[in-house]
């Protein structure tokens, strides 16, 4: 009895873990962008809140205050563009 529950703990915990590993965001798909940390300002946006974006399975965490203007990238991401699109262009 002791190695059947073993065994059925153990397919559980197999089968459990397949599952947490599964419900993440799959490889090359980025999260959604929290619009509330940044702000749109003439020249760019500024980063208002502590944030880290992954977009397109590359981890960005700008600083608080920074300022993207436009014709930037960092990282080889160009901020704006994405801010733009996911956020909109206010």
């Amino acid at each position: 009895m002791t190695k059947l529950r073993y065994h059925l703990c153990r397919q559980s915990a197999a089968a459990a873990s397949v599952m947490l590993l599964s419900a993440g965001p799959s490889l090359g798909q980025s999260l959604p962008v929290p619009c509330s940390a940044f702000a749109r300002h003439a020249h760019g946006w500024k980063v208002l809140a502590p944030v880290t974006l992954d977009i397109h399975g590359r981890l960005l965490a700008p600083t608080v205050g920074t300022t993207f203007v436009s014709g930037s990238a960092t990282n080889g991401i160009n901020l704006i563009d994405v801010l733009d699109h996911e956020c909109g262009n206010r």
